[in-house]
């Protein structure tokens, strides 16, 4: 008896130093991976503040007489494709095409009032004015032609399985990951995005990344499951 319980004094001292050794071990294995999981996180920039032109809402309505689309933007000013991201502004765009085109059009939205100006190539007045994004799921928008007033209720596009600009922009990225990773230089993205709302019978997003030499690659994503459709590359 007197010999095990020397061996267990000998012994036990030994597996303890073992097991604590171990233990040190490991917990410095798992430290080192997060310190590298956490180092590539922080090495990835976040795409959605290199975003120059945002177009983030589109209302419509439509019907015999008249075409109407009104877009929410957020634009950097002065517009300039050269790969940096300059300083934005909010703007509401309005588009309206009618069949009888009258000499002039008066607009209301919002508490926005003026006259649209005319363009003969597209067939359709325009107007555009700064303010944020609407949050409403409909809007009441007025038009003032041939000495009568006309009302209109334009309806927001988007549904609860429309992605957002920045989901849309992440997609792309998933997608072309050389394209998004050779401008990244540590934690800074060396391009500048562009993300637009389309709508054409269902919801799409255009995103494009201009490089600083001006080329841009445009990818075309299905707006509901971010899945890309086509895309394209231009040369500055």
């Amino acid at each position: 008896m007197q010999l095990f319980n020397m061996n267990l004094f000998i012994l036990f001292p030994a597996a303890e130093i073992y097991y604590r050794m171990k233990k040190f071990f490991v917990a410095a294995l798992i430290a080192a991976l997060g310190t590298a999981a956490l180092a590539g996180c922080a090495a990835k920039p976040s795409y959605g503040e290199y975003i120059s032109e945002r177009r983030s809402e589109i209302y419509v309505y439509k019907d015999d007489s008249a075409d109407i689309s009104v877009h929410c933007v957020s634009r950097e000013q002065p517009y300039n494709a050269d790969g940096i991201c300059g300083d934005m502004c909010d703007l509401v765009e309005i588009f309206v095409k009618l069949t009888k085109t009258p000499e002039s059009v008066e607009i209301s939205l919002d508490g926005y009032s003026g006259e649209m100006n005319y363009e003969a190539v597209d067939g359709r007045f325009t107007a555009s004015y700064s303010a944020p994004a609407f949050s409403a799921d409909k809007l009441d928008l007025t038009l003032d032609f041939g000495g009568e007033s006309h009302t209109y209720c334009v309806l927001s596009v988007l549904d609860g399985n429309t992605m957002t600009c920045e989901q849309a922009v992440q997609y792309a990225a998933e997608y072309d990951r050389e394209r998004f990773e050779s401008l990244t230089k540590k934690r800074d993205f060396e391009g500048e995005i562009y993300v637009r709302l389309i709508y054409d019978e269902g919801c799409y997003y255009y995103v494009g990344v201009c490089d600083r030499d001006k080329n841009i690659t445009a990818y075309l994503l299905d707006g509901g499951m971010g899945k890309v459709i086509a895309t394209k590359k231009i040369r500055g």
